[in-house]
């Protein structure tokens, strides 16, 4: 076999271990913390491992560690993926609404309608939920982004005598819960209606209950 050309050998010994550049990189990331978002949201954060992911992204072990440092560190970056595509609806819904009735209304319909869209990013927030004290200092933080928000919105029209006083925590986990809770129980709609959320009528009149019952929490119904 013929040696390879110095150059060849100088190049090769150049290149180093690390995160991939470019196109290929960029892509290999994004499915690595897609895999990841639907199996954190199946198994929990606890009960997935960098193997399990490594192996439903089709990449080694040592090629997901690349990218990221920590089976932690991938956790944060699915969360902060899922809540920045919904901030980002939410305040997009806000800056097109006039008066607060007409932005709860937009906002809580925004929510419902992603979280509907997009179960496996439903079912991260609930098992993140149950995993309990195996939550990261990335769902505080992820929080505190929210409720900074809501209080943002409702402090100015609570000060002006426009909206009940409520504690923005207790409201904010009032729109979270009641999203989640109708969203998840689609298999109760199916018993006792015959029909689901998959069907547009069902989830029209679900997205519009929740809407009603946020307004009345508010007073603005």
């Amino acid at each position: 076999m013929r040696d390879q050309p110095r150059e060849g050998r100088a190049t090769q010994a150049a290149r180093r271990p690390g995160r991939p550049v470019g196109a290929d990189g960029d892509k290999t990331r994004a499915r690595i913390v897609a895999v990841a978002l639907d199996t954190f949201a199946r198994r929990g954060l606890l009960g997935t491992s960098v193997r399990d992911i490594a192996q439903r992204a089709r990449i080694r072990v040592s090629t997901l560690y690349h990218y990221f440092p920590s089976k932690e560190s991938l956790y944060t970056e699915v969360q902060e993926h899922v809540h920045a595509r919904v901030r980002a609806l939410v305040v997009e819904a806000l800056g097109r609404s006039g008066d607060l009735r007409t932005a709860t209304r937009e906002v809580v319909g925004v929510i419902f309608d992603f979280f509907l869209q997009h179960r496996a990013f439903l079912q991260l927030g609930y098992r993140s939920t149950l995993d309990g004290d195996a939550r990261t200092t990335s769902d505080k933080r992820v929080s505190d982004r929210w409720l900074g928000l809501v209080e943002g919105t409702l402090g100015p029209a609570k000060a002006r005598g426009e909206v009940k006083s409520i504690d923005p925590v207790h409201f904010m986990l009032t729109v979270d819960a009641l999203v989640h809770w109708h969203i998840l129980n689609d298999a109760i709609y199916q018993q006792h209606l015959g029909r689901g959320l998959d069907d547009p009528e069902v989830a029209a009149e679900t997205r519009e209950h929740v809407i009603r019952v946020a307004l009345r929490t508010l007073g603005l119904d």
